[in-house]
């Protein structure tokens, strides 16, 4: 007891002063604004601890070097630490270790804020916003800088003026404005729908894009087989219009079409059919031919005089890995990862581009000096001859990779790719990795309207969920709740035999 109190009166104002820093520290945190009370607690607490660091033994020679070194250290330490504090606010920069950078903006979605030629500001109605969403927009705003993009969250409960000015239906809705012009995003919020929506708000109609149909061409309804409703509606959101086209009911393309796509036919063209398309194409039109191999007879549609007019050679055999690419696909999925430096292609970096029963396409004459291979396959593919029989390589008879699946052929005013697959851009397939991407460069390419950014999609979560069967389920079960505990305790068992 004797200790106690010796101890409470020796260093009384440490304690006592510990305790005003506090209840000072508490009241000008939660305490009532405008009120003196806590700086004043805070003075005395500091003043008391001050005078008991003055009454502590410091002050001999030796402990003033020992404590002056201490100081020193302490105080450079926390000078650096203000440094680079300091630094870090002024200079921020972050580093996306993420395995598919989540928390980065495409390159794409960077340069289409960095060339705003008006400010864009996107509102939304609700009474907060999670902080994916806070960080995506802070992106943007980042990338665009503070002038050019900003976003605000608004309560519709609390604005109810500025609700019903944008017509506000109920909370979450997202709207953007830029000058004059606004756009209301009818899809959730992440980056391929907030590109999308600023390409539509701030660019000008991109063209007109015809379908060639009559032919069994791929259906544009959604719900059919192989249909092509997910690219008719990527291009439409990215500002294009599109439409059907029949040539033998309409003999001459529209004078207003931009691109003519031209996607897996299965019977020949007519001979009028293929001339208006050649004068479409050498009066400066943009043609995408998305040709499925076919037997040798039917492979060239009627477009032979058009191809080899553009130096391009159709090779007629499926293409066929070594492996199963896709699960259930069998192995006639070619892979693409090796891109061409082309407006189509340049910036696909990595990433993987997957054609089901596709063909190669090759460059041959004058098409090798106008052309561009766009798509190339890697090792462990071959051009299959023999469809009849279990896919072999055969160095007499097949054709071995890399192998060409997509060509793009500027001649003359007029513009050109083929691509010898059109089941990638289908239903199911077309958000798969980069196929969306071939496609839309395509028909961006063919417009002439290459400033558009690529067909941007969300970034999710890589699925890293582990799959494992019910057996070995039941066997890591019993490991955790009996093996190792009854490892543990024969070991503790052993131990305590041995000592005993």
């Amino acid at each position: 007891m004797n200790g106690v109190v010796k101890v409470v009166r020796n260093h009384w104002p440490t304690w006592v002063g510990i305790a005003l820093v506090s209840a000072g520290m508490v009241l000008v945190w939660v305490g009532p604004k405008n009120q003196p009370w806590g700086g004043m607690l805070l003075g005395a607490g500091v003043a008391l601890l001050g005078y008991a660091l003055f009454r502590l033994p410091l002050w001999e020679r030796r402990a003033l070097e020992v404590g002056g070194n201490v100081v020193l250290r302490t105080l450079a330490v926390l000078v650096i630490l203000g440094l680079v504090n300091f630094l870090a606010v002024q200079y921020p920069y972050k580093f996306d270790l993420s395995a598919n950078q989540r928390f980065t903006l495409a390159p794409e979605s960077q340069k289409l804020v960095q060339n705003l030629k008006e400010p864009v500001r996107v509102i939304i109605f609700d009474q907060q916003i999670t902080p994916p969403t806070r960080q995506l927009l802070e992106n943007y705003r980042q990338a665009a800088g503070d002038q050019q993009f900003s976003f605000e969250v608004i309560d519709p409960r609390s604005n109810p003026v500025k609700a019903q000015e944008f017509q506000v239906q109920g909370f979450g809705e997202v709207h953007l404005e830029s000058g004059k012009r606004r756009e209301r995003l009818r899809e959730p919020l992440n980056e391929s729908s907030l590109s999308n929506a600023i390409v539509r708000l701030t660019q000008t109609q991109q063209g007109n894009v015809a379908f060639l149909q009559g032919h069994g061409e791929r259906p544009l309804e959604p719900g059919q087989r192989g249909s092509f409703s997910q690219a008719q509606q990527a291009l439409q959101a990215r500002n294009f219009n599109t439409q059907p086209l029949n040539l033998l009911e309409t003999p001459q393309i529209p004078k207003d079409t931009n691109v003519v796509i031209v996607a897996g036919p299965q019977q020949p063209l007519l001979a009028p059919e293929v001339r208006a398309l050649e004068q479409f194409v050498k009066g400066g039109g943009g043609l995408l031919l998305l040709l499925d191999p076919l037997e040798p007879g039917k492979n060239d549609r009627g477009l032979q005089d058009l191809l080899k007019w553009a130096g391009v050679k159709l090779d007629g055999r499926f293409i066929v890995s070594n492996t199963e690419i896709i699960q259930g696909a069998g192995r006639g999925v070619a892979v693409t990862t090796r891109y061409a430096d082309h407006p189509i292609s340049k910036e696909f970096g990595q990433g993987l581009a997957l054609f089901p029963l596709a063909q190669a396409v090759d460059l041959v004459g004058e098409g090798e000096k106008q052309g561009t291979p766009l798509f190339l396959t890697g090792r462990g593919i071959w051009a299959e001859s023999n469809t009849q029989a279990e896919p072999f390589f055969d160095p007499q008879q097949d054709r071995e990779g890399p192998l060409s699946i997509g060509v793009a052929v500027e001649k003359g005013k007029g513009r050109l790719v083929v691509i010898g697959d059109s089941e990638f851009a289908a239903d199911g397939l077309f958000n798969l990795q980069r196929n969306g991407d071939v496609f839309l460069n395509s028909v961006n390419w063919l417009a002439k309207s290459e400033n558009q950014p690529l067909s941007i999609r969300s970034k999710d979560p890589t699925n890293r969920r582990l799959s494992i069967t019910t057996p070995l389920a039941t066997s890591v079960t019993l490991l955790a709740l009996v093996g190792l505990p009854g490892g543990a305790l024969l070991a503790a068992a052993v131990v305590w035999w041995r000592r005993r």
